[in-house]
């Protein structure tokens, strides 16, 4: 990918294999982007790497709703033994 090879190339003296760091970098640079420039960045794929990014993503807000509901759940759960 285009855009991860030009960050590494930027940052490969200053940065450590440290999820934080990276993490960080990425959020910091998120933030500067337009929809446009990330849509552009997107186009840029190729099929894998968007099949690749996409899976992630829904994997990770499956797990985050997944977590989200167990944990109303037991919310839920310790409150009727309340009642």
């Amino acid at each position: 990918m285009k855009f991860v090879d030009e960050l590494y190339n930027f940052y490969k003296d200053k940065l450590i294999a440290d999820e934080e760091d990276v993490d960080l970098l990425i959020y910091s640079i998120m933030q500067d982007l337009s929809r446009e420039e990330m849509l552009r960045v997107l186009s840029e794929l190729n099929d894998n790497e968007l099949y690749q990014i996409t899976g992630s993503y829904l994997a990770f807000k499956l797990k985050e709703k997944i977590i989200q509901d167990q944990n109303l759940g037991s919310i839920s759960d310790d409150n009727k033994y309340l009642n």
